[in-house]
């Protein structure tokens, strides 16, 4: 063999020597890895994949909730002998608009009195709307639900302790709001039309309500 021959012959040993250590090195490594790894130590992946994590936003602060006014508004029910009106006090929600105001109160009187007054309004009735005109009028609008609860109760006692405590509760200054507006009176509506003959049988609906403070003197003789 000629000397150029045993040259090459000597690189290609040379380098076939350098392949196979290099491939029990790298086998050796992948061995240790898994050793490792089955002995419960760190992940050495661990680093690659903190570093791929998303920090997560700070959270946001939420801004407080205001807190919801509230009012002692005295709503008047009848007395047990179902003769006069009693007050009662009521911690009612609070806003800057009368109207709203008057709402929650009339809602009140719907919903009736917590001890052992009598309720001047059935606890069905319906109120369809609510509107408070510029000269003070507040023209609540039943549904004709109210009529026909009360339809067979055509008492003039009856009619006047609902009109009577509709009219000195929601009339009452503690239900004015920011917006300056005050109840003078109180008109009755059913179905946005004037009440039948049917009921209020003893009441003049074609006029707005005045509260009358007399009611709240004591009971009434019955009519």
């Amino acid at each position: 063999m000629s000397a150029g021959g045993r040259g090459h012959e000597q690189v290609r040993r040379i380098a076939l020597s350098a392949w196979g250590m290099a491939t029990v090195v790298l086998a050796f490594t992948v061995v240790f890895l898994v050793y490792v790894m089955a002995q419960g130590g760190p992940d050495p992946l661990s680093l690659v994949k903190e570093q791929r994590q998303l920090t997560p936003p700070p959270p946001v602060a939420k801004a407080p909730e205001a807190a919801i006014a509230m009012v002692d508004v005295t709503l008047y029910f009848a007395d047990p002998s179902g003769r006069g009106l009693v007050p009662e006090s009521r911690q009612l929600e609070y806003g800057d608009h009368t109207v709203e105001n008057c709402r929650n109160a009339l809602q009140s009187l719907v919903e009736g009195p917590n001890g052992a007054l009598s309720p001047i309004l059935p606890g069905e009735t319906d109120v369809r709307g609510l509107y408070l005109l510029e000269d003070g009028e507040l023209v609540v609008d039943f549904a004709i639900s109210l009529d026909m609860a009360l339809k067979g109760r055509k008492s003039a006692l009856i009619e006047a302790l609902m009109a009577q405590g509709l009219a000195n509760t929601l009339t009452q200054p503690t239900l004015r709001g920011a917006d300056g507006a005050s109840v003078t009176c109180v008109r009755l509506l059913i179905e946005g039309a004037r009440p039948r003959e049917s009921f209020p049988a003893h009441l003049d609906a074609s006029v707005p309500i005045v509260p009358d403070p007399e009611w709240l003197a004591g009971p009434r003789e019955p009519t």
